[in-house]
């Protein structure tokens, strides 16, 4: 029985994203039409230069940056702005589970963006053909496991971003181009084919994003099986549990110093 309002409460929060993501036109055009652009840019630079054997990431990064972007905009961002339109306030009196809010809130996400990310794998196959040499299974788990590590990094920053109002945008432009040019959504960021040296491959591994791009990689275009794999799923893994138990921690320290102050639900402009 305790389970119950959890569980609706995720379902309930699911289902406002992926109303808001399917409820207007724009946003769909937006979401759909901004990776698939990104992605058809690069993989007509590769296929101009006779670098085909590249195609087939730009394809892959144009799928992953979907993702990414709803990480940082649609994830990380919504305390702030929940706070900033006074739901916050509502939440904090009502019964439902913080973490059921977060929950429901990647699992709108990633729902919401997984037809961007169709449309983008169809587009480029039928375009250009990129050659495929996959381990499914290894696929499958790497994609499983980066999504999980990446919604938990932005559960992380949702907390975070609650603190620091506004300042949560800029963090998010800050964020948003490094991270998809250093994590190698488009070309090898990992390993000898880098053009990174090793201080930078080491900083960009931080983000659960560039583990998950290099696993993807080797599992979709060099048939590397999970044995081969492994250590690059087990630190998503890691990381996954790592960021929820910060969110966790952070949200409610946040919480518990908002109701003490008084200051949880000032809204900063």
């Amino acid at each position: 029985m305790e389970t119950r309002p959890w569980l609706r409460t995720m379902k309930a929060r699911a289902l406002v994203r992926l109303w808001s993501i399917f409820g207007e036109r724009l946003w769909i055009i937006v979401n759909m039409g901004f990776p698939i652009l990104s992605s058809l840019a690069l993989s007509l630079l590769y296929y101009s230069i006779g670098a085909t054997s590249y195609i087939g990431f730009a394809i892959l990064g144009g799928v992953m940056v979907a993702f990414w972007g709803n990480v940082l905009w649609s994830m990380a961002s919504q305390f702030n702005w929940d706070k900033q339109e006074g739901l916050f306030e509502i939440y904090l009196t009502s019964p439902a589970s913080m973490s059921a809010l977060l929950i429901g809130m990647s699992f709108g996400g990633i729902i919401g963006t997984a037809p961007s990310a169709a449309m983008v794998i169809t587009v480029g196959w039928v375009l250009f053909h990129p050659v495929v040499a996959a381990s499914w299974l290894a696929v499958a788990l790497t994609f499983l496991l980066t999504l999980a590590s990446l919604y938990a990094m932005g559960m992380t920053l949702s907390s975070l971003y609650l603190t620091y109002g506004r300042e949560a945008e800029s963090m998010n432009n800050v964020l948003q181009e490094p991270v998809s040019m250093v994590s190698g959504l488009y070309f090898p960021a990992l390993g000898a084919a880098s053009p990174y040296p090793f201080a930078i491959q080491a900083v960009a591994s931080l983000v659960p994003l560039t583990i998950g791009m290099d696993a993807l990689r080797k599992s979709l275009f060099r048939g590397m099986d999970v044995g081969s794999i492994w250590p690059s799923l087990v630190t998503l893994a890691v990381m996954a549990v790592v960021f929820l138990v910060i969110s966790d921690f952070a949200l409610k320290a946040l919480e518990s110093k908002g109701r003490r102050d008084g200051t949880i639900a000032v809204r900063i402009r």
